[in-house]
């Protein structure tokens, strides 16, 4: 048997794949228990309903970019490698979900707020926030090609937060 916390573990992958590759509101938490291979009760053990495990789902999503998105910037490639290099983490993500399902679904953050995000505010607020945090992760990889290329005492206060901020959009869009 295995451990419980392996249970909660299974549900919240459950979760994020069938979530990623369908609507919150057509997935339910039979399904979910199925894929995870628990019982309704373990699934209540540890969140109150599926909403609550959407949330985690997404902050899980965001720890995930947020660390490739790091890692990108902690590299020894160039300020314009570095800056190539963030669009190709949405893309690996999606190749390899298409290579397991045969489809890739976009941006999941972005399905989220086009389904719920009108009609659940929590939604709305945890993914803003989580754009948000990630913009300021890539911002340091925006300012640093910004400073190579226009020179740093070029830089107008708040350029790279702006540039940033554009770039996730542009991002964000182009997965959706």
């Amino acid at each position: 048997m295995r451990p419980i916390a392996e249970s909660r573990e299974r549900i919240t992958e459950a979760a994020a794949e069938l979530f990623l590759g369908g609507s919150f509101h057509k997935i339910g938490i039979a399904e979910i228990c199925e894929v995870a291979r628990v019982n309704k009760g373990t699934f209540y053990h540890f969140f109150s309903s599926k909403l609550d495990l959407l949330l985690e789902v997404m902050d899980g999503y965001v720890a995930d970019c947020r660390s490739d998105f790091a890692s990108v910037g902690l590299s020894d490639d160039t300020p314009e490698r570095k800056l190539l290099a963030l669009f190709s983490v949405p893309r690996a993500r999606n190749e390899a979900w298409k290579k397991l399902h045969g489809n890739a679904p976009g941006c999941f953050l972005g399905n989220v707020i086009l389904e719920m995000g009108a009609s659940e505010p929590v939604v709305r607020e945890r993914a803003e926030k989580a754009i948000a945090d990630l913009t300021v992760v890539i911002q340091q990889v925006v300012e640093e090609y910004l400073s190579e290329t226009a020179g740093k005492d070029q830089l107008r206060e708040g350029a790279g937060h702006a540039a940033a901020d554009a770039l996730m959009t542009f991002i964000q869009g182009a997965q959706i």
